[in-house]
């Protein structure tokens, strides 16, 4: 009965479930009674440790030791059998391929439903309903294309080969081998000298190769057709190649530089620009490179500097010994590798660096393009020049789907053909485009990869010994997400409010039902013109005003103390007993009332603080304590605080703490949430007017804001930071760090110190403990001064202290880190006003104290660091979503009166920052990933290098985090994140979405289900690895055809994708066949049409007349007809 009981509750929820045929309960106290009889017989068999690694499902970790002993397999017997947790291992430890061995594939499925269904490669072995044969090669064929080293002679063995001549009947003709890319045949040196010709000296027609973490939608590599907004990105993604490149590279021992394909100098210019102790040298094969890369070098007076030469590096000796060499997509080029990286080696210095990026081949055999100069070679042959030439590999890194990514075009034909045109390119040149698609293609096909590698010259390691570890570091490839600092990057970006026809509808009030609102007034006039409006629409209307005590004031009229929670309470409780009317809504509009940015003193801060956070704090637990059956709306309105417009000098920062607070009230009450409203800092007339007809509208946008009579709402978007002027450290200079003595305090002061800072000063309000002490101790030894100053950065006359101090004994003041923080988990409603204070003070009054007191000096940055919580809330930290949003405000601010600021919404930090253990385990669970803190520290040192005065820098795992974050309703806040398609599988079933769904809503009714089927058996076909000339049966069973729980899974996400409807694997599962799914689908699809006909069948057989007059019946007949077709027209438009 107990099985019973779970197999209905399984059922239930549509979980199919399969009862065994088995001999006893194994892995359940069932076995408890053969315990001893199995353990007498495990002792008597003799075990070894396993040769290779092995994941126990007993613990769902690597095995230990004692997987070699008895007492480990009598354990085995009654513990349960952890397999998720040994897929999660495997998942952690970077296995990527997994391969079932046995007649079936039955783990298969399960493991994918471990790690998520879209990830990673699984293979079965033997199938009960596939020749093994098929199988095994198959699965051979997908390891082969994974780039996984076969033993072809092994797989050879003894077996004789024979040609067969394959039959060409016309009607099955068919070609077995692996078509190649069909080009002409002019040479690289052709297309390359013609570009030159149209391109002007500083702008292109194309842009190489950049690196991009998702696709974007109307970008072109083609220029010329690129949507204008995106070149600035994707010159920022091919600084991003060079900044991996050069991660290792110290250029202040670089003296001298070579690029082995210098094209028209790019490369060599920049470097020259920005180093001005090297000396650069160039090799290309183009004399009009050449010449336009001398007319760039002498306008910027650089012929000193910088040589180029006419000259084949793989041929010609380069002229010196270099501390560095490299080459951007050239080797890919370069037919004679072995001339070349001989020239290479003897032109290297002792610890000299090579950097390439470039094309190589994933298999194991090379693919010669000679029609465009293109010679790829797979990584044995990399692995042979690098080692015979001394060059020992530091880092090699894949960046194969980034590169795609930016190759994407999907009308690329067409964009080719208007380009060439508009130029009148040759067919060389033409070509030559072409060759970047085909890249493009070979990159999605596995067959390539784009590589980033740098190797340094051991002339004093034997080359076995350097052998060994070059095949070590090719055959474990970094990411571009281990290395890239781009793809942590995010910014809230306002734009334009969104066409009404992407409106989703709120849940609303009908107009019939009078209600009544309670508006939190302003003493500006707002609140008075909101009162009007909403009496003339016949709803009662409750102002409030803040005041000194509790008292009504006249009719509808109350004044209430916003520190005090029982005056809310009392509140709320008199107008509900004096009107039964259902609560429409609240709208706050207390924080109009703090004082501009330019007046503000800590005195006034304090006062807006309780004003906007404290009062809605105070009766947001009011509502959710005591009147949770009313549910009213509540609308958070302020005017000015949110940057809009980049560079607003009016914004009011001291409004800006609500924001947070709202964004987390919105995730733990969404009931209660209306939005955010910003309101233009310039007044209008009918700003009340606008206000109403957005909080009463059917949009679902939770932030908006109001500028020069447009409206803006809230966007969330990946950002890719230009470097705008880098900080320098002359060693002249104090940093200040406010919260020295935390993780993260420490963390600022060890980077500073490995910038050649000299002089910190570390302010916290205690002293430092074991591990700060050594930390410092370190620090002092490497010539630093520290001045631990014990302070409170919220209290003024600390701050004071502490800058004269420096001033007294220190160089001047150059930067500040502000640091301070701190952090409680706390639901909402636990939270006290003391409690809100108390988060608020270090980073609203101290972020404050310190604008104010370092505004005078001339100092090179001022860095908040904030936290993603105040960027889409944080549930249980509504306190310090608010501390945080004032720092971001306080940045813009800063920025728009002209003083440095950088405002970092840090995600959490592993090992260190504001969040404990526990609540790092949460957040991973939801997406959120810790950042390593070199890696946080290098964001930090690349966005002093930026002007932007507020970047997020967080590792979020987006599709699991929208699960969690989007659990109650859509948030629109999050909509540009999903709008970049990450791989091309997303993008191509989005065209086939449109092109599907347009063949079934154009086919006939009774055609339908035929255009269906035959799109499934392609699809399920493909699926399957059946060729093109072959297709599926329809009334052949799903899993009889050979499909199981794997390919299920992605049938499932296929249909979800391509017909835009929701399907579960469950409902696949007892499905038959194909004429059955398509059935199924055209029902699901059509229901709303289908029902519209059956209620018109119903009519009419409910009133024509049940008479034998035929012509009267004809009669009936014609009109039916003719409504029949007045409706169809309806439903079709």
């Amino acid at each position: 009965p107990e099985i019973a009981e779970i197999v209905s509750l399984l059922t239930a929820k549509g979980i199919k479930t399969t009862t065994l045929k088995v001999s006893h309960g194994f892995h359940s106290p069932l076995m408890q009674e053969m315990l001893n009889s199995f353990e007498t017989q495990a002792r008597q068999i003799s075990y070894h440790a396993p040769e290779i690694p092995i994941i126990s499902n007993v613990t769902g970790e690597r095995a230990a030791p004692s997987i070699a002993t008895a007492e480990y397999w009598v354990n085995h017997v009654i513990k349960p059998v952890r397999f998720a947790d040994s897929i999660k291992t495997l998942e952690t430890e970077d296995y990527g391929i997994f391969i079932e061995i046995g007649p079936k594939p039955i783990l298969l499925g399960m493991g994918s439903q471990c790690v998520g269904e879209n990830k990673y490669l699984w293979l079965a072995s033997l199938r009960e309903e596939v020749g093994a044969w098929e199988q095994m090669l198959c699965s051979l064929g997908k390891l082969y294309v994974q780039g996984v080293d076969i033993d072809w002679l092994g797989f050879e063995g003894d077996d004789r080969r024979n040609k067969v001549v394959l039959p060409t009947y016309p009607f099955q003709r068919q070609s077995y081998w692996i078509e190649s890319l069909e080009i002409s045949k002019p040479i690289v040196i052709d297309y390359y000298d013609e570009l030159i010709n149209f391109e002007k000296e500083d702008e292109e027609i194309i842009l190489n190769y950049a690196p991009l973490p998702q696709i974007i939608p109307g970008f072109s590599w083609l220029i010329e057709i690129s949507e204008k907004k995106h070149d600035n990105l994707l010159k920022i993604a091919q600084q991003e190649i060079r900044r991996i490149a050069y991660e290792k590279i110290d250029f202040n021992c670089c003296k001298k530089v070579l690029d082995f394909g210098c094209g028209h100098g790019t490369d060599l210019i920049d470097l020259a620009k920005n180093h001005e102790n090297m000396k650069l040298c160039g090799y290309t094969i183009s004399k009009e490179q050449v010449e336009l890369a001398h007319k760039k070098i002498n306008r910027l007076n650089l012929q000193d500097r910088v040589q180029i030469f006419n000259r084949n590096s793989s041929h010609d000796e380069f002229p010196d010994n270099y501390d560095m060499i490299y080459g951007f997509e050239v080797a890919c080029h370069v037919k004679n590798k072995e001339g070349l990286f001989t020239n290479i080696g003897n032109h290297l210095n002792q610890d000299g660096h090579l950097v390439l990026s470039d094309f190589i081949s994933s298999g194991s055999f090379s693919i010669d393009y000679d029609a465009h100069s293109s010679y790829l070679i797979p990584k044995k042959e990399w692995l042979n020049l690098l080692s015979n030439n001394n060059l020992q590999i530091v880092d090699y890194v894949d960046i194969s789907q980034e590169i795609a990514n930016g190759l994407y075009d999907p009308n690329f034909e067409n964009n080719l053909e208007y380009v060439c045109k508009k130029f009148n390119f040759s067919e060389n040149t033409k070509v030559g485009f072409k060759s970047y698609d085909n890249l493009y293609k070979m990159l999605r096909r596995g067959l390539v990869s784009y590589v980033i590698l740098s190797a340094k010259k051991q002339n004093n390691l034997p080359v076995n010994e350097i052998y060994q570890w070059n095949q070590e570091k090719l055959n474990a490839p970094l990411y571009y997400s281990d290395v890239s600092l781009q793809q942590l990057f995010y910014g809230v970006e306002w734009q334009n409010q969104i066409p009404k026809d992407k409106y989703l509808i709120k849940k609303s009030i009908p107009a019939t039902e009078k209600g009544t609102w309670l508006i939190f007034s302003d003493l500006g006039g707002v609140g008075l013109q909101l009162r009007k409006i909403i009496e003339e629409s016949g709803d009662r209307c409750v102002m409030i005003f803040p005041g000194q005590t509790c008292k009504k004031q006249g009719r509808e009229s109350w004044e209430i103390n916003p520190s005090e929670q029982d005056d809310f309470e009392f509140l709320c409780h008199e107008i509900v007993a004096t009107n039964s009317d259902s609560w429409k809504g609240i709208v706050h509009l207390w924080s109009l009332e703090s004082s501009p940015s330019v007046e503000l003193t800590t005195s006034s801060l304090e006062q807006a603080q309780r004003l906007g956070c404290g009062s809605m704090l105070h009766l947001t637990q009011v509502l959710v304590r005591n009147f949770k059956s009313i549910s009213p709306q509540l609308w958070l309105i302020t005017r000015g605080s949110q940057p809009v417009i980049s560079q607003t000098k009016e914004l009011a920062v001291a409004q800006t703490p609500l924001w947070g607070l709202g964004k987390v009230i919105s995730l733990e009450y969404p009931q209660l949430w209306g939005g955010l409203i910003d309101l233009d800092p310039k007044i209008s007339e009918n700003e009340a007017e606008i206000l109403w007809q957005n909080i009463t509208g059917t949009q679902q946008e939770a932030q908006i804001a109001f500028r020069s009579g447009k409206t803006y709402v809230a966007r969330l978007v990946k950002k890719l930071l230009p470097k705008f002027q880098p900080v320098s450290f002359d060693g002249k200079g104090t940093y200040l760090i406010t919260g020295g003595l935390g993780s993260l305090g420490l963390q600022a002061a060890q980077w500073l110190v490995s910038q050649q800072a000299k002089y910190l000063v570390l302010m916290s309000r205690g002293k430092p403990n074991e591990l700060a002490q050594a930390t410092i101790s370190n620090l002092e030894q490497r010539g630093t001064k520290i001045i631990i100053a014990e302070a409170d950065v919220s209290k003024k006359e600390d701050l004071v202290r502490v800058m004269e101090q420096m001033k007294k004994s220190m160089p001047p003041l150059k930067g500040v880190i502000h640091a301070a923080g701190v952090v409680k988990v706390q639901p909402f409603e636990e939270i006290k006003l003391n409690h809100l204070e108390a988060i608020l003070r270090p980073k609203v009054i101290g972020g404050w104290l310190l604008h104010q007191l370092t505004q005078d000096r001339e100092i090179d940055f001022f860095v908040n660091f904030s936290s993603i919580a105040a960027v889409w809330g944080s549930v249980d930290q509504a306190h310090y979503a608010a501390a945080n949003h004032f720092l971001d405000g306080l940045s813009h601010y800063r920025q728009a009166i002209g003083l440095p600021s950088n405002s970092i919404n840090w995600g959490p930090w592993a090992g260190g920052g504001m969040a404990d253990t526990e609540r790092l385990n949460w957040l991973s669970k939801i997406g959120i990933k810790s950042l390593a803190p070199q890696k946080g520290i290098a964001a930090l040192s690349e966005l002093l290098a930026t002007n932007n005065p507020q970047t997020v820098v967080a590792d979020i795992d987006w599709a699991l985090f929208k699960q969690f974050y989007e659990v109650e309703q859509k948030r629109l806040f999050l909509e540009k994140i999903d709008s970049y398609s990450k791989t091309e599988n997303v993008e191509r079933v989005s065209e086939q979405t449109s092109e599907i769904m347009k063949k079934l809503n154009e086919a006939q009714k009774n055609k339908r289900q035929q255009v269906l089927s035959y799109y499934l058996q392609i699809e399920i076909g493909k699926l399957l690895g059946f060729s093109h000339s072959l297709l599926p049966e329809l009334d052949l069973g799903l899993f009889d055809m050979g499909m199981n729980s794997l390919s299920l899974v992605e049938l499932r996400n296929l249909l979800n994708y391509s017909l835009n409807c929701s399907i579960s694997t469950a409902t696949l599962f007892d499905i038959s066949n194909i004429q059955e799914l398509s059935k199924y689908l055209i029902k699901k699809l059509f229901s709303e049409e289908q029902e519209s006909e059956d209620k018109f069948d119903k009519i009419q057989n409910e009133h024509l007349p049940n008479i034998g007059n035929l012509e009267y019946k004809e009669k009936i007949n014609d009109e039916i007809a003719e409504e029949l077709e007045k409706i169809q027209i309806l439903i079709q438009e």
